[in-house]
């Protein structure tokens, strides 16, 4: 990271965050019976300690759904909901009121599957650009402080990572504006060969 031009790698994460959101929409909107737009979408490169204030602190409590890449390259990933929007989105989808300290087994699974969606729909993203196949193992989904969801990912591979690419999306087309967050938490290396490869693409 430390030759290249911070404007340039945005530039060419942007690319990604943007046709990932699209895509996630269009998955959403499906499951939810109901025309879901992306309003915003926003990228950052976040260093891991600036991770949690620019979400809002380590103590928010955050819907969390987590998994990390099976093959060579390795990276944690994560799908972030507020707890505002993550009670809406429940709530729409199953049709039951929501407390998300206390989630019943359809809620868990409807959080799972959300999650899911946004993360693998980021993910075809990422794997179009950089013609790489990215592979993630089964995600699972949790109700927590913000920062012990971040941490669930990097202790199941036991990664080092510096460099957080964050991506902020905003949807709209239920009841509440819905904020989503993706987190891709990579090794160093793998960092690399992602924006070395869109890079290439993006030329």
């Amino acid at each position: 990271m430390a030759n290249r031009d911070p404007a340039k790698v945005l530039e060419i994460v942007s690319e990604f965050a943007n046709i990932g959101a699209g895509s996630a929409a269009t998955a959403l909107s499906s499951m939810l019976d109901t025309e879901l737009m992306n309003d915003v979408t926003t990228v950052k490169l976040l260093s891991l300690a600036e991770v949690a204030p620019w979400l809002g602190g380590a103590d928010k409590i955050v819907a969390g759904t987590y998994t990390y890449l099976c093959g060579d390259l390795k990276s944690g990933i994560l799908v972030i909901l507020p707890e505002d929007s993550a009670v809406s989105l429940l709530g729409h989808l199953t049709k039951e009121h929501v407390e998300l300290a206390n989630l019943t087994e359809i809620q868990r699974s409807a959080l799972r599957e959300v999650g899911n969606i946004c993360l693998c729909w980021y993910l075809i993203a990422v794997s179009k650009m950089i013609k790489i196949d990215m592979i993630p193992a089964p995600p699972d989904a949790s109700v927590d402080r913000l920062g012990a969801v971040l941490d669930m990912p990097l202790a199941c591979l036991g990664l080092k990572v510096d460099t957080v690419i964050a991506v902020h999306t905003s949807f709209k087309g239920i009841e509440k504006q819905v904020d989503g967050y993706f987190l891709m938490l990579p090794e160093e290396s793998t960092l690399n060969v992602i924006l070395e490869k869109m890079g290439e693409t993006v030329k």
